[in-house]
């Protein structure tokens, strides 16, 4: 892949990831600050809620059609032991009642009150409780309207009636905790910023990783197989050729060109055959379909041809088959890995090699075995040995070298029903490919 293509698409997924994961721990801040935010202040609405309905349950807040309480014994309505709420009182011009003789003038009724010098906003009437900074303390507060002369107030040394009313209790802990708190979510999104940035980095990089191994093998799947497509259309066009400059050759003279024209055409079905069916691992088209199988005669029906076909090169295939019962397989997918393994063995064995195929059965499942003692795989090829398009052998040998395909299509095979395939060395000399399927 083209250096600039491969930093584009690195830089791309770099935004991206960057962007998502920025994302995420900024919805998840927002969140939990929105969530803090708003429950820290339960409590001091709790009070603030308890504070209002003191004076709605005595009929005194405007809007509240029951008739006014009045006290019977004393000028007071009695306060609960449990309250907590303070309040600043106003006249009717919204001008604050300053009272500093409540404690000792009993002719103050149904009035709690906390000194505190503070401007009155009309615009919080009827709003929920805000916060608000009063110097250097923040006050929780909710405003609220009374009924005409209804809550007496002493101002000084005369009494007046109280219009308006601030409740309000002290949260200016509650706010440094916030800000500390939201400071705290501020720093924390700040350091997961540059994790998230990190990670990005990392993960795009890695992410390119597959992307461009794909590019790799794609490019050597091409040369190859542009490779293995002109060679034999190369040797089909010159015997059609040559067959051409005598017209008046018979068929028997021609044979051997005719002949070897149908190996090049059997070798390109071949090759596309093996490419159409590793399209179709990457999708749905293809489905396993197991049915009972009688392993044993199935192996030798496999192994028959060629058989016959290794004694003519001093070679030999053997069959040892320890399976006593049906197996549930897809024998036309199972054919054609057996078919890969032994085509494969046969090819890197020279003569008077053996190829051996085994089964058996272990824990409920089948195991299958084909050992060989031919040229062997090196270690280094053994890590590659099944991934797509990979060749050992990098000269195009026309006898071994192949399109790295057939591997790669026995590895979907065994994984398609559930199984894992493995290669191993065959002591003293030689290789051991061995499927494990599940019963």
């Amino acid at each position: 892949m083209p250096k600039i293509v491969n930093r584009n698409q690195q830089i791309k997924g770099f935004v991206w990831l960057a962007f998502s994961f920025m994302l995420i721990f900024l919805t998840l801040a927002g969140v939990i600050t929105w969530n803090y935010s708003h429950s820290i202040y339960l409590n001091s609405d709790r009070v603030l809620n308890d504070s209002v309905a003191y004076y709605d349950r005595n009929g005194l807040l405007a809007g509240n059609t029951a008739k006014p309480k009045r006290p019977m014994n004393s000028d007071r309505l009695p306060v609960p032991d449990d309250f907590r709420g303070n309040y600043l009182y106003y006249d009717s011009n919204q001008k604050q009642i300053v009272n500093e003789t409540v404690g000792t003038d009993s002719r103050a009724r149904n009035v709690v009150v906390k000194r505190l010098t503070m401007k009155f906003d009309p615009d919080l009437l009827g709003k929920s409780p805000k916060t608000i900074k009063v110097g250097n303390n923040y006050l929780r507060v909710q405003a609220i309207t009374f009924k005409n002369q209804a809550v007496l107030v002493s101002n000084g040394n005369e009494m007046v009636y109280a219009k308006y009313a601030y409740v309000f209790v002290d949260a200016t802990d509650t706010v440094l905790n916030l800000k500390h708190f939201q400071e705290l979510i501020s720093w924390s999104f700040a350091l997961a910023g540059v994790v998230a940035l990190l990670l990005a980095y990392l993960m795009s990089r890695q992410n390119m990783k597959p992307i461009l191994k794909a590019w790799d093998q794609q490019q050597d799947f091409v040369n190859n197989a542009a490779h293995e497509l002109r060679t034999p259309m190369s040797v089909i066009q010159g015997k059609l050729e040559t067959m051409l400059t005598k017209p008046s050759s018979t068929v028997r003279d021609q044979s051997e060109n005719i002949i070897l024209s149908l190996s090049e055409v059997r070798r390109l079905n071949s090759l596309t055959d093996n490419m159409l069916t590793l399209a179709k691992t990457g999708s749905n088209m293809t489905k396993i379909e197991k049915e009972p199988t009688d392993i044993t005669a199935f192996l030798k029906k496999i192994i028959s041809p060629y058989v016959e076909m290794a004694a003519f090169d001093d070679k030999k295939v053997l069959l040892d088959v320890d399976v006593d019962q049906p197996v549930d397989v897809d024998r036309r997918r199972i054919h054609q890995l057996m078919v890969l393994l032994l085509d494969n063995a046969l090819k890197y064995s020279d003569a008077e090699s053996t190829v051996k195929v085994s089964a058996t059965t272990e824990r409920r499942r089948l195991i299958l075995e084909v050992a060989d003692t031919g040229r062997g795989i090196s270690n280094e090829a053994k890590k590659h040995i099944f991934d797509r398009f990979y060749r050992e052998d990098k000269s195009g040998n026309r006898e071994t070298g192949g399109t790295g395909l057939g591997l790669s299509i026995a590895e979907w095979i065994v994984q398609a029903h559930g199984g894992r395939i493995t290669v191993s060395d065959n002591h003293p000399r030689g290789t051991i490919f061995r499927v494990v399927l599940p019963l």
